[in-house]
Parts: C-alpha cells; sequence; structure tokens
C-alpha cells in the first residue's frame, strides 16, 4: 500500500494535466542583457521511427526561448540560452496515449540517455498524441506538448525540471489551478532555481 500511495504521489508531483492555457498573458515582456543566471536549454523533437528524417513541429526555436525569458524569466535574473536541437527516435515516448496513467514514468525510463546532465533538456511531442497532458518536469528535463509551448504550461514544466513543486497561490506560475493566470514565481522559487542552476553549471 505504501508503494501505490508513493507512486501516486511521485506521479502528481511531475503530471501536469490539461486545463484552459490558451488565454493570452496580456502582461509586457522585460528582458535583461546581463541575468545573473543563465542556463542552456536543449530543445529535442520526438519522432516515430516512420518520420525520422523529418520535423513536423514548425517551431522557430530561438523565438522561442527569447518568449520564455521576455515573459517569465528575465525579470527574476534567470536567463535561458538556447543549446542544441536534436531528434529523439522513440516510439514509446512519440505516442503516449497507450499509456495513460503512466506517462511520468515512460517520460523518464524513455529520456534517460537522451538528456544532458549539465543542462536542460526540454522534449517536444504533438498534443494529440496524448490523454490529458500538457506537460511533464523533473531532473532537468520537461516534456511539453506543442500546442502549449508559448503557454505558461512552457515555464511551469521547466520549473519543474529546476526542482519546483507546485503552489497553491493562484497567479503563481507553479500553480495546479488556472494555468492561464500564471504570471509569477516568488523569491524562494528564484533562489531553488538559481541554485540548482548554480550546482548543474559547476557539474
Amino acid at each position: 500500500m505504501k508503494s501505490v500511495v508513493a507512486t501516486l504521489t511521485f506521479l502528481l508531483l511531475i503530471s501536469c494535466t490539461i486545463e484552459n492555457d490558451n488565454v493570452p498573458l496580456g502582461f509586457d515582456q522585460v528582458y535583461s542583457d546581463d541575468p545573473e543566471q543563465t542556463m542552456m536549454i536543449d530543445i529535442i523533437y520526438v519522432q516515430p521511427t516512420s518520420v525520422s528524417q523529418q520535423s513536423s513541429y514548425n517551431l522557430d526555436e530561438s523565438d522561442f526561448i527569447k518568449n520564455l525569458n521576455g515573459s517569465f524569466f528575465h525579470r527574476y535574473g534567470i536567463g535561458l540560452e538556447k543549446g542544441d536541437i536534436k531528434t529523439l527516435i522513440n516510439d514509446e515516448l512519440y505516442d503516449l496515449r497507450d499509456n495513460r496513467g503512466e506517462e511520468s514514468r515512460i517520460f523518464l525510463m524513455q529520456t534517460q540517455n537522451s538528456y544532458n546532465p549539465n543542462r536542460v533538456s526540454l522534449y517536444i511531442i504533438k498534443r494529440a498524441h496524448t490523454v490529458n497532458i500538457a506537460g511533464i518536469g523533473k531532473n532537468q528535463r520537461a516534456l511539453i506538448t506543442d500546442e502549449f509551448l508559448y503557454t505558461p504550461t512552457a515555464p511551469h514544466e521547466i520549473g519543474h525540471a529546476l526542482g519546483l513543486l507546485h503552489s497553491t497561490i493562484e497567479g503563481n506560475v507553479m500553480s495546479k489551478i488556472r494555468p492561464h493566470l500564471r504570471r509569477e514565481f516568488t523569491n524562494a522559487q528564484v533562489d531553488q532555481m538559481k541554485s540548482v542552476m548554480k550546482r548543474i553549471e559547476d557539474l
């Protein structure tokens, strides 16, 4: 019984279900030329073996990182930098519809040999290939479905990848409720992310 409870607790901490997160952010972007702490973000497109030579995501990676910085991270002295752009051929991770309730376990297992321990790795899959999952984050890895890249789900999962847990504060980036209202990190959350980034940098 204890193992079942522990497993459920683990999954609740890192799997983020879909709620209405498609409302425009509606606040000014803030940029810094010299953030206090920076972190490289590798972007990894998950593809099946059948389309291994092409990308179907059409993401402007530089614009995506710029949006994350301006909307969420630079105002707190944190800078994300575009790292490597890769493709992971993995049929199991590409389509999680048959793994409902096991998404977090599958994600961590299928990515344990493909992420860089000196960076944060952001994996992207199709929203249509999940059931009620917007993203997952833990242990320097974040998975975000393609429809939620330009929403507060992205910084939320990156927060998880940098060690943050869910918050009960409405409007907090790590809040589990009303994701379209997620805007702010607390000072404690910022300190924790910077601490993890520093530790990764020193590896």
